[in-house]
C-alpha cells in the first residue's frame, strides 16, 4: 500500500488493481477512490485463499448449533489435502460463508461499475504455508506468506472450482470482465469454462451471411449492420421477461497465461463448426512472468504470443508494487510482445491499448 502514493505519476495511464484475499477487497476499493481516473479496480478471491471459504450453499446435516472448533474441522478436513492434524487446523482463521464473500464482492462492483473480477481461477500446485499468528513486515497485507515453509496441503480442485464458478456467476450476472489465474491445471480449467458455457454458445456467421450484411460506407471502408431479422426492433413486438443471468462473464482474460500452444488452440477453436463460444477471450503477458527470459520461460512462450490473434493479446506487469518498477515491467512486456508479433512500437501500443479497453469495457468503450 505504501507504494500507492507513486500512482499519480506513473507512466502507465490505467491500472487494474487486482484483490486475491479477505484483506484486499477493501484496500483495492479504498485506492480506487483515491485515483478514479487512474485504477480500474478488481475484486476477488485467488485460488491460494479459497480454503479460507466454506461454501454454505448445502445445508449442514449435523446435529444442533455448530462451534466455531467443529466448522473449522469438519471445513478444513474436506478441502484440504492431505486432510491436516486437528493442531494445524486449529491455528487456521474460522472461514468466511461463501454468502457472505459474494455479498462483499456485489457491493463493490455496484460501487463501481467498470470494476473487474478477478484474480480468481484454479491452481494444482499452490500447498499452504505453515500457519502463524504473528505480522509480516511493517508495511505489508495481513494475510501475505512472507517466508514461511510449505506445507504438503493443497486445495482440492473440486473446492477451488465451486469458489471459481461462483464468482463466475456473479461476474456474469453483473456483465464484468474477469481476471483468471490457472497454473498446472490448464485442462482442468478449460473443461471449467466450458461447463459454464454449456447451452449458450452463440451462432458463427458464415461467410456468405457476412457478406449480405456487409456494405460500402462513403469513405470506402466496409460497414456491417446487425441482422434484425425476428428482432422485437422489427417486429414491433413488446420484450419478454428479463433473461435469466448467465454462468460466465462476457469477457475472460487469462492472464500471465503459460499454457502450451495446444491449450491456446483450444480456445480459440470453435466448440462446432456453426457455434462459438460466449466469453470473448484475452490473453495476457507479463516480462516478470511468463516470459520472463532469465527463467527461460520465453522459449516456451514465444509460439503462443505469436499466435494469439491480434486483437486478443494484453500485457501487465504482474507486480504488486506501483511506481517506476511497474512502469518497467509494462515497458518490457510491450516490447516482447511488439518484436514477436514483430509489429512497429507505435502501432503495438495503440493495439494494445484498444484491446485493453475492449476488454475492460466492452464494445461500448
Amino acid at each position: 500500500m505504501a507504494t500507492t502514493a507513486a500512482i499519480p505519476r506513473m507512466k502507465a495511464s490505467t491500472l487494474a488493481i487486482m484483490g486475491t484475499r479477505l484483506e484486499d477487497q477493501d484496500l483495492v476499493a479504498q485506492v480506487a477512490r483515491s485515483h478514479p481516473s487512474k485504477v480500474v479496480p478488481s475484486f476477488g478471491y485467488h485460488p491460494w485463499f479459497s480454503h479460507l471459504i466454506h461454501d454454505d450453499r448445502a445445508s449442514f446435516d449435523g446435529d444442533g448449533e455448530e462451534t466455531e472448533g467443529d466448522l473449522k474441522l469438519r471445513h478444513y478436513s474436506a478441502v484440504l489435502t492431505p486432510p491436516p492434524d486437528a493442531d494445524f487446523i486449529l491455528q487456521l482463521p474460522r472461514p468466511r460463508p461463501l454468502s457472505a464473500v459474494l455479498e462483499e464482492l456485489r457491493r463493490h462492483l455496484v460501487e463501481f461499475p467498470h470494476a473487474l473480477v478477478g484474480e480468481i481461477g484454479l491452481d494444482r500446485v499452490f500447498r499452504l504455508p505453515q500457519p502463524t499468528a504473528t505480522q509480516g513486515p511493517a508495511g505489508s497485507t495481513p494475510g501475505r506468506r512472507d517466508t514461511r515453509a510449505l506445507t504438503q496441503h493443497r486445495v482440492a480442485l473440486p473446492h477451488q472450482k465451486a469458489i471459481f464458478l461462483a464468482q463466475l456467476g456473479l461476474a456474469g450476472e453483473l456483465e464484468r470482465a474477469v481476471s483468471v489465474h490457472g497454473v498446472q491445471c490448464h485442462g482442468f480449467l478449460f473443461d471449467a469454462f466450458r461447463e459454464v458455457w454449456a447451452g449458450h454458445e452463440i451462432p458463427r456467421e458464415r461467410p456468405k451471411d457476412r457478406k449480405r450484411r456487409r456494405r460500402k460506407t462513403a469513405a470506402g471502408d466496409h460497414e456491417f449492420l446487425p441482422d434484425l431479422a425476428g428482432s422485437d426492433i422489427e417486429s414491433g413486438e413488446e420484450s419478454g421477461p428479463a433473461p435469466k443471468p448467465k454462468p460466465f462473464p462476457p469477457r475472460v482474460c487469462l492472464h500471465s497465461f503459460s499454457g502450451p500452444l495446444e491449450t491456446l488452440k483450444q480456445y480459440l477453436a470453435p466448440p462446432t463448426p456453426t457455434k462459438l463460444y460466449p466469453s470473448q477471450l484475452f490473453f495476457s503477458f507479463s516480462s516478470t512472468i511468463n516470459a520472463r527470459p532469465e527463467k527461460g520461460h520465453l522459449s516456451k512462450i514465444e509460439d503462443t504470443i505469436k499466435t494469439v490473434p491480434d486483437e486478443n493479446v494484453l500485457i501487465e506487469s504482474d507486480l504488486h508494487t506501483a511506481g517506476d518498477d511497474m512502469d518497467d515491467a509494462l515497458e518490457g512486456a510491450l516490447r516482447l510482445v511488439v518484436q514477436l508479433k514483430r509489429w512497429d512500437l507505435q502501432h503495438g501500443a495503440e493495439q494494445l491499448d484498444r484491446n485493453w479497453r475492449r476488454f475492460v469495457y466492452g464494445d461500448a468503450e
